[in-house]
């Protein structure tokens, strides 16, 4: 058995304990946790004793690990347009330096105290780190394709990848591993092809992911089938000839398009509005908004107006996008950004950054809070102040 005191614990599931201690087993299972005064019977010299909140373990609810040998390769601020445009110059490189990235930072997440990520995932280029069983996965697979002619085929190539990840699926057995098929952008993704895998029978209980509202062009596109995304597929050769105005604008449109029952994942949100918010909860009860903010700085330096995610706080998570854009994959990081820029309370923001992340992946029996039975892993987070309040010098330091 194990022992841990901190000067606060946050179960998240229940109220903050002074003085608290978490119990666990040599598998790292919460047996228990209490006040101190309430383990009398337990020798000082079993208890490792620490400065600080236990929090449960960080859940990344969207990343591209695949991504992570283009570490520092993009500019800055280039605009979603700009920043797509880069990427396709500079992605492909040698797949040994793309598998090494990819183990070298799984390895950092899990110093930082992420217990499980919701990786998008273009093909097996991260399935070796993966295999290494450092996190938890639900791996979305991600598909683009713009033309309805060519839906049946692009789904047919992701199944391909997803046979693949179910086949070493038993070889990671001592993790949460899933795997789900998705679609990429409202600006990439053709409406017959979300409707091919919205129909999709085996993976009905499965979380769906889209980028969502991560650019102010997506509502042009949409609205009035011009702007920068429209110029982008032109310059790429796709055809739009398809294409039409859509006065529901992107998020509706592909909330329309999905099963009601959908548990579905809506990143970025940089752009959405507190009405599309509601309406798409609506639409999509099943809904979770997940919040990538450092990303959002790097691409579009623009943030989300985050006052109006505090209505629907039990559904919001983070995720660090991917080191295309980004200077790390830390959770705590998009929480400091967050708090820097908002009212948003440390307990609202340890909700996003754990249980809610939890929920949203299909993994809350397991982790996302400190809970008898679960295994969510635990971090120290050491304050300056004492107030709670996250700020630059506020740091983690993973215990379990």
């Amino acid at each position: 058995m194990h022992f841990f005191k901190a000067d606060y614990i946050f179960p998240v599931s229940s109220l903050p304990i002074k003085n608290g201690v978490v119990q666990t087993n040599d598998s790292e299972e919460i047996i228990n946790f209490f006040n101190e005064e309430d383990g009398l019977s337990i020798e000082t010299s079993q208890i490792q004793c620490f400065k600080g909140i236990i929090i449960p373990g960080f859940i990344n609810a969207h990343c591209h690990l695949e991504l992570s040998h283009l570490h520092h390769q993009l500019p800055e601020h280039t605009g979603l347009v700009g920043f797509i445009k880069q990427l396709q110059k500079v992605r492909a490189q040698d797949i040994e330096s793309i598998e090494e990235a990819a183990i070298h930072w799984q390895q950092k997440m899990h110093n930082s105290g992420i217990v499980a990520v919701g990786d998008i995932c273009n093909g097996t280029n991260a399935l070796k780190a993966k295999q290494k069983a450092l996190l938890n996965y639900h791996n979305f697979i991600e598909l683009f394709s713009f033309s309805p002619q060519k839906a049946k085929e692009s789904l047919q190539y992701g199944q391909n990848v997803l046979a693949q990840f179910n086949q070493i699926k038993d070889k990671i057995n001592t993790k949460l591993f899933t795997s789900s098929i998705s679609p990429h952008a409202p600006y990439s993704t053709s409406h017959e092809l979300i409707k091919l895998i919205a129909n999709l029978s085996n993976q009905k209980y499965l979380p769906l992911f889209i980028h969502n509202q991560e650019s102010a062009a997506e509502a042009d596109m949409y609205l009035d089938a011009k702007g920068n995304f429209m110029d982008m597929l032109h310059s790429f050769g796709i055809n739009t000839e398809h294409w039409k105005k859509f006065p529901e604008g992107a998020m509706r449109t592909i909330a329309n398009l999905l099963n009601k029952e959908t548990k579905m994942l809506w990143v970025h949100n940089t752009f959405t509005s507190e009405q599309e918010i509601e309406d798409i909860l609506q639409i999509i009860p099943n809904s979770y908004f997940c919040l990538c903010p450092n990303a959002n700085l790097y691409i579009e330096n623009s943030l989300p107006n985050f006052d109006i995610f505090k209505l629907h706080s039990n559904k919001i998570c983070l995720g660090t996008d991917s080191l295309a854009s980004n200077h790390d994959l830390s959770v705590l990081n998009e929480m400091k950004t967050i708090q820097q820029n908002s009212s948003i309370s440390f307990n609202t923001l340890l909700k996003w950054a754990t249980i809610n992340g939890a929920k949203a992946l299909g993994f809350e029996k397991q982790l996302g809070s400190i809970e008898k039975g679960k295994s969510p892993g635990l971090n120290l987070v050491t304050f300056t102040t004492n107030d709670f309040v996250i700020n630059q010098h506020t740091t983690i330091l993973k215990l379990v």
